[in-house]
């Protein structure tokens, strides 16, 4: 299946990460609003979830 027109399959394009390597830094919005960086953790344990459509209103 294609992507939609404008975006690409980064999951191709990106390299695949092992146990133990470090995780790719990168920006997400919260859901406040502000700007969270992942370096900015660096040290600490994280946790990411992941809730697929969830408000986006699809």
């Amino acid at each position: 299946m294609a992507p939609p027109k404008g975006r690409t399959k980064i999951a191709s394009e990106t390299k695949t990460l092992k146990v133990g390597d470090t995780a790719p830094d990168f920006t997400l919005r919260s859901h406040d609003g502000r700007e969270i960086t992942l370096s900015a953790f660096r040290g600490q344990s994280v946790v990411l979830a992941f809730f697929a459509f969830a408000f986006t209103g699809t």
